[in-house]
């Protein structure tokens, strides 16, 4: 089979989970990770002739994206504010939209010396791209999954960088220490809004870094906030990724915590979607 007949086939298996243009975006990652072929390359030379090897691995790609699988997840890394993490399904995998909270974390906080906790850490995206950023400050990040610890490890090594991670549930962690800022991308998807998500994003990423439930849509930053009223610093910053439908309800649920000043920003979909509040 040559790579043109191969793109044809691969075309026509996928046509009912995506559209025109991810198919393209998705035959030229295809290409990339598993050929290590460039796309130029394949418009130049359509006729190659694949041999079995190549075959062989360009049709186990292709045959776990018909089941709906994440590419990130087939390839193992993704790519968030211009580094590359490792992503597997014991993490969700970074969104665009979260680059906006660090842009915002690293525009508002120049300072050299500064101590940050990011809870509901994941794979780490947050705290290791904060700390290649900022070498000088003091990184913690806390997550309740193991394995999702044992990932974000490998991505602080891999950009030789010095997180200190904290294995512990959120709600019964024992706090020590006092931060200058605290981040947060915690779960915040009620489990009435799942009839809103993609089919791969439910059968793939793990759904406890999702959804809260509808009682309760609140639960960790309401927790947060309690951490901070006694370990965060005078002048302090905390900043969340939120779920805009939300907004009021957190915005009223800081004033009991003494927050009387906050800020939102929008994401690049205008929607609001991230908040800061000052201590």
């Amino acid at each position: 089979m040559t790579i043109g007949e191969f793109n044809s086939k691969f075309r026509s298996d996928l046509t009912e989970l995506y559209s025109k243009k991810e198919i393209s975006s998705l035959f030229k990652i295809v290409l990339e990770n598993t050929l290590s072929f460039d796309i130029t390359k394949f418009y130049l030379k359509p006729d190659y002739l694949l041999n079995i090897n190549e075959l062989t691995k360009l049709n186990k790609f292709k045959d776990e994206l018909k089941t709906g699988k994440p590419f990130q997840y087939i390839v193992g890394e993704t790519k968030f504010h211009n580094y590359k993490f490792y992503v597997n399904n014991s993490v969700l995998i970074p969104r665009v939209e979260t680059e906006g909270l660090v842009d915002w974390i690293l525009s508002d906080n120049r300072e050299s010396k500064t101590t940050a906790i990011d809870f509901c850490s994941g794979s780490g995206c947050i705290a290791v791209t904060v700390k290649i950023e900022r070498k000088k400050w003091d990184i913690f990040a806390l997550e309740t999954s193991k394995k999702a610890i044992e990932l974000a490890k490998l991505n602080s090594s891999r950009y030789s960088v010095n997180v200190n991670y904290i294995h512990a549930d959120i709600f019964s962690w024992d706090v020590c220490g006092e931060f200058d800022i605290i981040i947060s991308n915690p779960p915040y998807i009620a489990e009435s809004q799942k009839k809103l998500m993609e089919p791969n994003v439910l059968n793939f990423e793990p759904k406890k870094s999702i959804f809260v439930s509808n009682d309760n849509p609140l639960i960790f930053y309401k927790r947060i906030f309690d951490i901070s009223r006694l370990k965060l610093k005078a002048g302090g910053r905390i900043y969340f990724e939120i779920n805009p439908k939300f907004k009021s309800r957190l915005i009223s649920l800081s004033k009991k915590y003494q927050f009387s000043n906050y800020e939102l920003k929008k994401d690049i979909f205008k929607r609001n979607r991230y908040i800061k509040f000052q201590k």
